[in-house]
């Protein structure tokens, strides 16, 4: 499969104008925090670019998220790139870390992440409504479109429901191996054994002996 449910405003507390009032500390304080913000989002930049293993970027991004405040881009960002990161390993950390993401700010590719860890936990149902959301949000993603229609077909066994939305992946990525097996999974599950077949066939390296070979397996 190719490859998103639930922090504080901040609140401005404005000091006493009296003598023994301490004078700009709290400026000072938030300029220091700010700078380490900065000087993290940097690194982790950096790092990304540079392609540093999962092992040296986690750490990274959790201390991103832990300077950063509750509602802005920087923690979001760093959210939802430890859930793409934890995915394979740990789908029940990612689907934590993928809730706190939307919790700081609503976007597609966290509530797709969020799917594909809850469907991973099996958790299928909930799982649809993420991928759901993610395709509203982005709704020409054919990654968004696939995730959903194949959690229906697979993770449901609702094929009939899934299929629109893996027509639709393969609209939008037509040349796509992956988009166009689980297209044509869907297609036999529903009694369209042949369209699977042409569809197959044009796009498997092993051309129609491997389509025929797949198609009499899921048709079994």
């Amino acid at each position: 499969m190719k490859r998103g449910e639930e922090t504080e405003p901040d609140r401005i507390v404005i000091p006493a104008l009296t003598e023994a009032a301490p004078k700009r500390r709290r400026p000072a304080k938030n300029a220091r925090a700010t700078r380490s913000v900065e000087k993290l989002w940097a690194d982790v930049g950096w790092a990304m670019k540079n392609q540093l293993p999962a092992r040296e970027l986690v750490p990274m991004l959790e201390r991103l998220a832990e300077a950063a405040l509750p509602a802005s881009r920087e923690r979001a960002f760093a959210l939802r790139e430890l859930a793409k990161l934890l995915l394979g390993k740990d789908p029940w950390r990612a689907a934590r870390y993928a809730r706190q993401a939307l919790a700081a700010g609503e976007e597609a590719e966290a509530w797709g992440v969020l799917g594909i860890a809850l469907s991973m936990l099996g958790h299928y149902r909930a799982g649809v409504r993420a991928h759901r959301r993610a395709l509203t949000l982005d709704p020409g993603s054919p990654e968004h479109a696939h995730n959903l229609g194949h959690l229906l077909d697979l993770g449901l066994g609702l094929p009939e429901r899934g299929i629109h939305y893996l027509e639709l992946a393969h609209r939008l990525a037509a040349r796509d191996p992956e988009i166009a097996a689980s297209y044509g999974h869907a297609l036999v599950r529903v009694g369209q054994s042949n369209a699977a077949l042409t569809l197959l066939e044009a796009l498997l390296p092993g051309g129609r002996d491997e389509a025929l070979e797949l198609v009499e397996r899921w048709s079994g």
